[in-house]
């Protein structure tokens, strides 16, 4: 019967024991990094602050409910690739064209991008521009080892087009809505002098 004694010392120890330490001066940073990355949509930064704070004190109540928010919100996220990342990673070793038709660059260049990645990357161009620009347009590019993205650049600026990274294509149009081969209107006034 002199064990109960003990035990029961034991357990008013156990409750009385000094309450856990107030969180270190790196977890509150992280914490502060995490919740002001993931309140700008940020993610992958917010992951990254918060699972510092998780390996520094895992019972963390506000770390772990931000992982499980951002576990949640990466399920419902789609996956997809930026398809100007993925272009702008070919690199294309020379492009000749010489009085080549904008509707033929465009074809050269999808068929390109199809080469260069092994069938992995298919790229879609959507060209919106009168029928003729297409047909009859011409431009004449020499270029050497530079990436895909940078050739369809300087297609563009040939061409007086803009293009537009979409999800599924890359949107081709005129420039400033004239047709690519208009040149730019004169200005109709010179501009007033400051001084």
């Amino acid at each position: 019967m002199k064990l109960l004694p003990v035990i029961a010392l034991l357990l008013v120890t156990t409750l009385h024991a000094a309450p856990p330490p107030p969180p270190p001066a790196e977890v509150a940073q992280f914490l502060t990094e995490g919740q002001a990355a993931f309140n700008k949509g940020d993610y992958a930064t917010a992951k990254g602050a918060f699972e510092m704070v998780y390996q520094l004190d895992s019972r963390n109540v506000t770390a772990i409910g931000y992982l499980q928010k951002i576990k949640v919100l990466e399920k419902g996220a789609p996956k997809v690739v930026d398809q100007e990342r993925q272009l702008a990673g070919l690199i294309v070793p020379k492009v000749q064209l010489k009085e080549a038709t904008i509707g033929s660059v465009f074809d050269y260049l999808k068929t390109t991008a199809g080469k260069l990645s092994d069938g992995k990357i298919a790229v879609n161009f959507v060209l919106k521009l009168p029928d003729d620009a297409i047909k009859t347009q011409t431009i004449t590019l020499s270029m050497n080892n530079a990436p895909f993205t940078e050739v369809v650049k300087y297609v563009a600026e040939l061409a007086n087009l803009n293009v537009q990274y979409q999800k599924f294509a890359v949107l081709v149009t005129p420039k400033s809505g004239a047709a690519p081969d208009a040149p730019a209107p004169a200005p109709t006034a010179p501009a007033p002098e400051v001084k």
